[in-house]
Formats: structure tokens, sequence, C-alpha cells
């Protein structure tokens, strides 16, 4: 059914391409427009090369109609820088966003939205180059530029905040990660309310950094916090996220040295996350961070079972159904770039 609508839609653009060529002529900005729709649709069906082209060729007439420091000029080559990432040209998408900062910043100026957007992204090449503190900084200042122009409460500033407090969780920066993540629990309460679903997620990622720094108690409040929004909102429906509190609430008993309660929560755990697990190993309709979440989750609940109880069969059965479930889902993990994730997940199961 989406392939009928994408086909449908494919028609309606390439119609329109050709009556732009018609109407205004092969280099008139209107054909620029026409290309970019085009190409934006075959970027919608991951068709890369296609889309780069289409990018390309619509750069090319906005060059000639505008000159080389128009503001669309800017977009275009973001646009283009955007293919060659997703075709892993890390380099090639690195300096094609350079450029179209430059051309942002000569025209719209460094407090504009469509400048702290370039920044976001430039953030993640360097995130694919492995050059994660540099991407740090420049999430902060996209950060600084949407909140100076009153975007602070926005989707796409949450989404930076988001990208850059697992920056700083990758890096080990824990108490700049917990500023981080206390400012995404005040800005979603400003949002959303304090009782809407989405509080419990980010409930739960600040219990993770307190967790870290072992301030146990409020990460303990936390996450019953978002245990109890996701029984009251969700109900049966929150299988796996209120599944993903108990884990953490179990880590928490265990670390307070409350063993009896640590163990309750890892049986109920291990009981979802089991055929979860095994589930999002053999379908590959599922996203492929999914798939690799779900599988590291039951591990890390297999490890703790172990360890509350060394000598429980079931313990050491799931200990080995998770190991299987790891290697499995190694080559998915390799392709989504958290190969990592499951290298670490399945070390920590042999210690």
């Amino acid at each position: 059914m989406q392939e009928k609508k994408y086909d449908e839609a494919r028609r309606y653009l390439e119609r329109a391409l050709l009556e732009a060529k018609k109407g205004f002529g092969e280099k008139d900005p209107h054909v620029a427009a026409a290309l970019n729709n085009l190409a934006e649709l075959n970027r919608i069906e991951r068709k890369w090369g296609e889309s780069e082209s289409l990018f390309a060729q619509a750069l090319e007439i906005l060059r000639e109609a505008f000159g080389e420091t128009h503001p669309a000029v800017g977009t275009a080559l973001h646009n283009l820088a955007g293919c060659r990432l997703a075709q892993d040209d890390v380099d090639g998408a690195y300096n094609l966003y350079a450029k179209s900062l430059e051309r942002k910043e000569a025209t719209l100026g460094v407090n504009h939205p469509e400048y702290a957007t370039t920044l976001y992204h430039m953030a993640e090449v360097l995130c694919r180059n492995g050059r994660k503190s540099d991407a740090i900084v420049l999430l902060e200042r996209s950060i600084k530029v949407s909140e100076e122009i009153g975007a602070a409460h926005t989707d796409a500033c949450l989404r930076r905040l988001k990208r850059l407090a697992q920056l700083l969780w990758d890096c080990e920066e824990y108490e700049r990660a917990e500023r981080v993540r206390r400012r995404i629990l005040d800005t979603l309460e400003h949002m959303v309310g304090e009782d809407h679903v989405k509080i419990a997620g980010a409930c739960e990622s600040l219990a993770l950094v307190l967790m870290k720094l072992d301030h146990l108690d409020e990460a303990k409040t936390l996450l019953e916090r978002g245990a109890s929004i996701l029984s009251r909102t969700r109900g049966d429906g929150s299988g796996l996220a209120l599944t993903s509190a108990r884990l953490h609430l179990a880590e928490v008993a265990w670390k307070r040295g409350n063993a009896a309660e640590s163990l309750r929560l890892i049986r109920q755990v291990v009981d979802v996350l089991a055929p979860a697990a095994l589930d999002a190993v053999r379908r590959d309709g599922i996203r492929p961070e999914v798939r690799v979440g779900i599988t590291v989750q039951y591990a890390k609940a297999a490890r703790l079972f172990r360890n509350l109880a060394p000598n429980d069969e079931k313990a050491e059965n799931h200990v080995e159904n998770a190991t299987q479930n790891l290697q499995a889902i190694e080559t998915v993990a390799k392709q989504a770039r958290v190969g990592e994730t499951v290298e670490k997940a399945l070390a920590d199961l042999v210690n």
C-alpha cells in the first residue's frame, strides 16, 4: 500500500518537473524546487544515489540563479550533505555541511533555526567519525542558538538535548549528563505536563545517570514515578517500557543491598524480556536499534539474575539464551553502528 502511494507521488512529481521545465526553462529556480521535491521522495525511499543526483542538479541551478551566497544555496548544500552521509561518505558530508553553515551564517546570521539545524547535523557526522567530544561542542552551540531565539521548548531542541545527554553518557561525563537530563525532564514537564507518558522515559534516563553517581534514593524515586505513569496511562500496553523500569529498580535494590526485592523484580523482568528478545532476534521488520536494545536489556537482566541466584538453573538458562541472542544479533548491531553495545553485553555475561 505504501509502495503504491510512493509510485503515485512519483508520477505527480515527475510531471511537475516536466511542466516546470516547459513553463520556465531548464535553469529556472522553479525547476530547482521541483527537483528538490523529487529528490526528497527518493530520500524517503532511501534511494540515495538518485536523491543525491537530483539535489546536485537543483544546487547548480540555484547557484546560477542566485549566486553562491544565497540562503537557498545553503539549504541545497545541506540536503546534498544528508545524501552523502547516508552513503557513508562521512568526509564529503562534513565538508558540505560546513559550506552550508558558512552560507547560512553569512546570509541568515548565527541566531537562526537553520544555522542551529546544520550545527546539529555536523555534530552527527563527527559522531560517525568517533569524535564525540567535538560533537558535544557543536551540539551545545546548536542548543544555545535554539534557546536564544526562544525555541528552547520545541521538539527540535529537545531532540538535541537528548542527543547531547547520550554523548555525555558515552563519554562517561555523568555529572554533565545529569544536568542535561534534568533540563530534559523540566522541558518535558513544561511542554506536556507532569503525568504524560513521555515523562516516564525522562525519569528513567535521569535515574540511570543518578545510579552511575550512586544517588540511589533519588534514582529509585524517579523510576517509581515513571513506572506509576506507565501503569496509569498505558495499563497493559506499558509492557516493555514498564519492564525496563522494573529492571532498573531491581538494579537499585541490588546496589542498596536488598537482594530479596531485587530478585522478586528480576524474575518478573526475565519472564517478559526472554520472549521479547527472541522475537527481536527473529523479526527483521523491527528497527535494528530496537532489536539490539531489547536483546541487550535481556542480557543485563539475565546477568543480574545469575548474580542474585548463582545456583538457580533458570538463571543459568537465561544467561545461555541471552548469550545466543546476542551472538545472533551481532551482524545487525554492526550494521546499525551499535556493535560495541552487543560486544560489551557479551563480555559482561562471561564475567
